[in-house]
């Protein structure tokens, strides 16, 4: 396993320090922040590889952490999961707009399934190194034929898997026979489900 650091933002400290423990016991180096501003504050004094970002915090929220890291071009590319709460569907919603990669929802996420996300995150960025023989793309929705295509494939909530609720992400697979065309799926991040 690569050494990446992961900074965990959070202000309550028991969750702080089970997820501390549990992502240095899987071998990443972790850095950790109570709130918005001492998170801003080691991001620019530390090189991080992704941030597990709270929403709900004193003096900075999460949102707010968020739209300032995307505003710096040091720091606009780091992926960030966010955790929440339930109920908080329209910061989840505003979140991933601001560029969030995903969410977990606090009470139903253990320690494990933290650690799990954040490594299927490192996975899939670091498929963008050339290495990887697919490719997974962001589609914009309501754009060109959009529409049509939700129909054919008669998705009930658009371009987000029915079973997890988050973005579907199109699969592009390379074709053995012909040089550069390639296979494509609708695929959900989480549960690996495909859609066509």
């Amino acid at each position: 396993m690569a050494n990446e650091q992961i900074l965990v933002v959070e202000d309550t400290e028991l969750l702080r320090r089970i997820y501390q423990d549990k992502l240095a016991s899987d071998g990443y180096r972790v850095l950790t922040a109570g709130d918005g501003l001492e998170a801003l504050a080691v991001l620019r004094a530390n090189r991080v590889d992704l941030v597990l970002l709270d929403l709900i915090m004193p003096r900075m929220g999460g949102l707010d952490v968020l739209q300032s890291m995307k505003a710096d071009p040091r720091t606009s590319n780091l992926p960030v999961v966010v955790l929440t709460n339930l109920g908080e569907e329209s910061a989840i919603k505003h979140a991933l707009e601001l560029g969030a990669l995903d969410y977990l929802i606090k009470n139903q996420a253990k320690p494990a399934d933290v650690a799990e996300k954040i490594r299927l995150v490192l996975d899939n960025l670091a498929g963008c190194d050339g290495g990887s023989e697919s490719f997974k793309l962001a589609i914009r929705d309501r754009e060109a034929d959009a529409e049509c295509f939700i129909s054919k494939l008669k998705l009930p909530r658009r371009f987000w898997c029915p079973a997890c609720e988050v973005e579907l992400t199109l699969e592009l697979i390379p074709k053995s026979d012909r040089e550069g065309w390639f296979d494509a799926h609708l695929i959900c991040p989480m549960c690996g489900r495909e859609f066509a």
